[in-house]
């Protein structure tokens, strides 16, 4: 008796390997910017041993510190998203969201935000009215004050509209 054909065929994957960038690359990739093991990678080979620091080598979503006898979250965040509205959001709410929820992961209830604009010349004022009313919303929602800001604006052709850094800062609370 023969066998009949398969229909499929067995892969052997022994030995395969990623091709994901290997730290010792020499150039940034978009995988560093992921929030992943590049990401990490990134933070600790290069950023920790250059600004050294016990808080920093934590590696939190937000660093925990004592000031003044408060215990306090601090946490900074970058958002580079396309498009910059989609379903159920904006990079706007997006970025306070984001933050907030980094504090909360210390334990901390955000209290104050500072939000960074970058601006690409020639993106419609329109745009950037719409994103600020999502920031702000999402930031009342939260119960959070955006206290402090920047702006900056980068040629036509480098950037990408908005990019948006928000840093929160919130208090820790006796047993957390």
């Amino acid at each position: 008796m023969s066998e009949a054909p398969s229909d499929s065929a067995v892969l052997d994957v022994t030995g395969w390997t990623c091709p994901a960038p290997l730290r010792d690359r020499p150039r940034v990739v978009m995988g560093h910017g992921g929030g992943g093991a590049l990401s990490a990678e990134l933070v600790q080979h290069v950023f920790a041993p250059a600004f050294g620091g016990e808080v920093l080598a934590q590696l939190g979503d937000a660093a925990a510190v004592t000031l003044g006898g408060a215990r306090l979250a601090f946490s900074t965040d970058s958002y580079v998203v396309r498009p910059l509205f989609f379903p159920g959001g904006s990079i706007g709410d997006l970025a306070v969201n984001g933050t907030v929820n980094d504090l909360a992961m210390s334990g901390a209830r955000a209290a104050y935000l500072s939000c960074g604009f970058i601006l690409e010349e020639g993106v419609e004022l329109s745009v950037v009215a719409r994103v600020s009313a999502d920031l702000g919303a999402a930031a009342r929602a939260a119960g959070v004050e955006v206290a402090t800001g920047d702006t900056k604006v980068v040629e036509a052709g480098h950037g990408d509209g908005i990019y948006l850094n928000t840093a929160g800062i919130g208090l820790i609370p006796d047993g957390v």
